[in-house]
């Protein structure tokens, strides 16, 4: 059960009402995530490109505009590599297309994620050292890259890392230095030398930056530079950073841009997939990220970035295609996997563990984040899910985590006995023999200093809202406040002693809650996704009698659009 606690910040709301033009509702929702120093209010209400921060405050960014600028005058092959989730597609695409508006000996390379794993692999600087490539550049990867990076410098070629995973450190007493690899320029807002005004931006953010040093040292298009953000917007949604800062514009600018796109590929997605609609951050999370990220997770990323530079229509649309039948595959090995680690979880009582940690060789290696992420909601604790490998012995997987429990720190501290390890507070990726697991899940647990508060979700409430004083506009109107996402999420409401006036489970496979709920003789239609669990509570706690019953909700009013027709949905967050 979760606990629901209301917001009491009222200084930050009557503070943020000083502010110009800026309504209640917005002074509340802002106030409730302590956003209220005047720039930053002003950069939620007025996003501009304009208030974009110089890339050249990020420490070797001038290094690494020299360096392109030399090797594209001396004319020397530069080579991009990338990672195979949604941020390395759109950060290759974003170093890619951004490039080959000045220079066009330009190659990039791609890791496969079950053969040669996550960053540079060793086959990858072999290949590119054989090639004569002159300037190597990382995107989304190269940070802990460490023997690669010297493998590729020893070789005479230079090399350029962007990436904003975790730097490595050693510490000293209170002394704390990091461990960078030896590149030409390492580009990173997370280097502890960093005077950058923001850490959070995303691998194709870092790009963007390192992009826009590069375009006003040369006096490019702006326009064609601020293009760009279609792909930027993309991989800050997708790899979940923070929607605040700069990561805020880059995605309001990147949907503007994709809504009236000339990307055919992006349009033939959204085509074989059904979509109509406007382009917003569900479509980048859940329409387009997720079929560009299967090819990465069950074929090669390549397939998207070949997709994505295809200029013939037809193959554009036989790509496309290609690729939305790819990712209905994954989201099926994703059921079946997660249906095999529940039943591993509930017959082995792992559920009351602290940290849970799941080997299920079955399940496709590619798809084990995915499955953490759904484990973590369901039991709200810190999920590593395993699988077997191509090398005997030795399983990988991904973890992912509660907000209380910061993975990377506390499975550092078992690095020594893993195969590999990467990652940051809320995500891991891991390999590790088989014969360790069982002391791995046992060393996470016997160390883990979580409390018993700290393994119950919270859910905080903007505000109590009588549901029978909703309105359509009030829905309509928390569409200024968009984009929502990590650090800046949907507000949410909260009313007592709902009455149940209709409960039924719809869909293929009946997981989603359809709702009618009445208060004071008003009527409002409500839906809960993947709420079997909620479903069965009910049961239990009214028998099969459950309309007529009253409720306590948590909800978000939304904007239901099907078939012209415009009405209030609330959209429910949790029950009891």
């Amino acid at each position: 059960m979760s606990n629901w606690f209301i917001y009491n910040k009222k200084e930050n709301y009557i503070n943020n009402l000083k502010n110009e033009n800026i309504t209640k509702l917005q002074a509340l929702v802002l106030g409730n995530r302590d956003i209220v120093k005047p720039s930053t209010v002003d950069m939620f209400l007025r996003p501009s490109l304009s208030k974009l921060h110089d890339p050249f405050l990020l420490e070797d960014m001038d290094k690494a505009v020299d360096l392109i600028m030399e090797t594209m005058k001396n004319g020397g092959e530069i080579r991009i590599f990338g990672d195979y989730d949604q941020d390395g597609i759109a950060s290759v695409m974003t170093l890619l297309d951004g490039l080959l508006y000045y220079y066009d000996f330009i190659s990039y390379d791609i890791p496969q994620r079950v053969k040669e794993g996550y960053g540079i692999s060793v086959s990858m600087a072999k290949k590119a050292i054989d090639d004569n490539v002159s300037l190597i550049i990382t995107c989304d990867n190269g940070i802990t890259g460490f023997e690669q990076v010297k493998m590729l410098k020893d070789a005479g070629i230079n090399v350029i890392v962007t990436d904003h995973h975790e730097i490595e450190t050693n510490t000293n007493g209170e002394w704390q230095s990091q461990i960078l690899p030896e590149a030409d320029a390492v580009i990173n807002p997370k280097r502890l030398d960093s005077s950058y005004p923001f850490d959070d931006l995303c691998g194709a953010g870092v790009c963007f930056k390192l992009m826009t040093a590069l375009f006003n040292k040369l006096d490019g298009d702006l326009d064609y530079l601020f293009g760009l953000l279609e792909y930027v917007a993309m991989g800050t949604v997708c790899d979940m950073v923070s929607l605040t800062d700069e990561n805020r514009i880059f995605v309001i600018e990147g949907l503007k841009r994709l809504n009236y796109t000339d990307k055919l590929a992006i349009k033939a997605i959204l085509e074989e997939s059904s979509w109509d609609k406007e382009i917003d951050v569900y479509t980048l999370g859940f329409i387009l990220g997720p079929t560009m990220n299967a090819t990465g997770r069950l074929s090669t990323a390549k397939d998207a970035i070949k997709l994505l530079m295809e200029e013939d229509i037809d193959e554009i649309y036989s790509l496309a295609k290609d690729l939305v039948k790819l990712n209905n595959e994954r989201k099926t090995l994703t059921e079946e996997g997660l249906d095999k680690c529940i039943k591993i979880i509930e017959e082995n009582n792992y559920y009351k563990d602290d940290v849970i940690v799941v080997y299920e060789n079955s399940i496709n290696e590619s798809i084990c984040g995915i499955v953490a992420g759904r484990i973590k909601e369901k039991y709200y604790r810190p999920t590593i899910i395993l699988s077997s490998s191509n090398t005997e012995g030795l399983a990988k997987g991904s973890g992912r985590s509660i907000d209380s429990y910061n993975i990377y720190e506390e499975v550092s501290k078992y690095k020594d006995k893993l195969d590999s390890f990467g990652g940051h507070p809320m995500a891991c990726g891991l390999s590790i023999k088989t014969n360790l697991i069982d002391d791995f899940r046992k060393f996470l647990n016997e160390n883990s200093k979580l409390n018993q508060k700290q393994k119950e979700k919270v859910i905080n409430i903007d505000k109590a809202i009588d549901i029978s004083k909703l309105s359509l506009e009030f829905a309509q109107s928390l569409k200024s406040l968009e984009p929502f996402g990590k650090d800046f999420e949907k507000p949410i409401f909260a009313d007592k002693k709902v009455v149940i006036a209709r409960c039924d489970m719809i869909g293929k496979d009946k997981k989603t809650m359809r709702l009618s709920l009445q208060k004071n003789g008003t009527y409002i239609n409500a839906i809960k996704f993947h709420a079997v669990d909620e479903y069965e509570y009910l049961k239990e706690k009214y028998g099969d009698n459950i309309v007529g019953n009253k409720i306590d909700i948590v909800y978000y009013p939304d904007v239901n659009e099907f078939r012209g027709n415009i009405n209030l949905q609330l959209k429910l967050i949790d029950i009891r």
